[in-house]
């Protein structure tokens, strides 16, 4: 737009630029790169940028994630004596505190106090929620009571980061007690408030008190609403409660709720997890009848679905249709290709899946890498486990403890002893501290190649280094004893 206007010869000005980055703010298109092609525009054109568009530029790259450029730009500005909008600032501590960059956004809130700002409750929430993020329970408190030091009144936002942090802290307890806080300071809790303790109660594998959440819910007059029912249907498929899925999915529909993608994504995926492959294909093809689009996640699900029963031709339909509906594979995509195809050792495939993705401009993940290696260890291919192994070093990515452990099996495998003590070493020299897997696969790799009087230093090595023994690697021990006593 601004080059059509200048080449119509109207000059542009600040008003023009502020207009687009609210407009690209607004359509979810504030992206780094497009708003450093405007700033080097403005730069070029030599224009004097009022404060407005100062505000504008900082708000900008704090939404598009780039809080270096934000920050850049805010110092400017400060450093040229211009004032900077309360609701600027907020909005870099917000981007700041989900970056995990609690330390900055806390210097720019107490900066904010040094300049006779007086923080309301959307600033301390933009502080809370990257607390809340970094998992620092006390300085989440801080804030909340330092909020009612200041005489700023909590909302639902503040209660419900509350809740996100005793949640994360496995404190339900103290969760529930800021529920009845809210019920006292004439706050009404939300749906979504519930939908975060059952999060809770569904991530310590307590999926029980499902039930005892909607009875509390319905107590305090609040409806469940779509994101709810989402968790519900999330929590009972995690736990293979096929049955309180369906039925939840059931009653959603009954109360006129409509399903989104998330909703048949979780319904699906619970089914493929449990082993009900047809059921996951049925709701699959309801979903795709009533007129739901599949994301890049529904099919993701059902390329995983597929692979499992090794069904080739219907993954290579899924790419198809899913490249029609114009959506392109993903990392995830890929790395579950990979995954499938190295499982079932169609090891071409998986690489013609991890050279595509390169070609794509996508970048192999550890994840990828790792589900290669062990799919080639599982099969005992040293070779091209350590060929995959060097890929991922080319690849700029540091393999890990998991993918050092895999190479160690797939040397194991193939009787390579004395190769799988070398990458023990590796890991020592890499500050990499094996664990109870990487000294049991090692045991293994000796009892396979009969040096059984090797088997109990490697043990002992094991506990030394602060490991404590599974019932795997006490079998491997005994095993290698039993050997070594009745060669004796």
């Amino acid at each position: 737009m601004i080059s059509r206007m200048r080449e119509d010869g109207y000059p542009s000005n600040s008003v023009d630029y502020s207009l687009i980055i609210r407009s690209l703010m607004r359509n979810n298109r504030a992206d780094s790169a497009i708003l450093r092609n405007l700033y080097r525009e403005i730069d070029r054109d030599k224009l004097e940028v009022d404060v407005q568009l100062w505000n504008d530029i900082i708000v900008g790259f704090a939404k598009a994630g780039d809080l270096d450029k934000a920050l850049e730009f805010l110092g400017v500005v400060q450093g040229s004596g211009l004032s900077v909008k309360t609701a600027t600032l907020v909005t870099v501590i917000w981007g700041l505190g989900n970056c995990g960059r609690t330390e900055e956004a806390e210097a720019i809130f107490e900066e904010m106090r040094d300049n006779g700002l007086q923080p309301r409750t959307r600033a301390y929430n933009a502080l809370l929620r990257g607390y809340v993020k970094a998992g620092l329970l006390r300085d989440a408190e801080f804030v909340v009571l330092e909020m009612e030091r200041s005489g700023v009144l909590p909302n639902e936002q503040t209660y419900s980061l509350l809740i996100d942090a005793y949640g994360n802290a496995e404190r339900w307890e103290s969760a529930r007690i800021v529920l009845k806080e809210m019920e006292a300071s004439n706050v009404q809790p939300n749906a979504y408030v519930f939908s975060r303790i059952l999060a809770s109660y569904r991530d310590k594998g307590e999926w029980q008190k499902t039930f005892q959440v909607l009875r509390e819910m319905e107590n305090s007059g609040v409806r469940p609403d779509r994101i709810f029912y989402n968790v519900m249907i999330d929590t009972f498929g995690k736990f293979s409660c096929l049955d309180h899925a369906m039925a939840t999915f059931d009653r959603m529909l009954s109360e006129g709720i409509e399903p989104d993608t998330i909703t048949w994504n979780s319904l699906i995926d619970c089914h493929c997890k449990a082993g009900k492959h047809d059921r996951a294909e049925e709701l699959f093809e309801e979903m795709m009848e009533k007129g739901y689009m599949p994301c890049n996640t529904t099919f993701n699900i059902m390329i995983n679905s597929f692979g499992d029963q090794e069904r080739w031709d219907d993954v290579k339909n899924l790419l198809t249709n899913m490249r029609s509906q114009g959506l392109l594979p993903n990392a995830v995509t890929y790395t579950t290709l990979i995954d499938i195809y190295g499982k079932s050792g169609r090891f071409d495939d998986a690489i013609e899946c991890l050279d595509d993705m390169k070609a794509a401009g996508l970048k192999p993940s550890s994840t990828m890498y790792n589900a290669l290696l062990n799919a080639y260890a599982q099969r005992g291919l040293s070779d091209k486990a350590v060929s995959a192994f060097w890929a991922m070093r080319d690849d700029g990515l540091k393999p890990s403890l998991l993918a050092l452990n895999s190479l160690i099996n797939a040397f194991a495998k193939d009787r390579r002893d004395v190769e799988a003590f070398v990458v023990l070493q590796y890991m020592k020299e890499n500050d990499l501290k094996p664990d109870v897997v990487t000294y049991t696969t090692l045991m293994k790799a000796l009892i396979l190649v009969e040096k059984f009087d090797k088997v109990p230093s490697v043990y002992e090595e094991m506990i030394l280094s602060g490991c404590t023994p599974d019932r795997k690697a006490r079998a491997m021990l005994r095993s290698a004893l039993k050997y070594m006593k009745q060669t004796l």
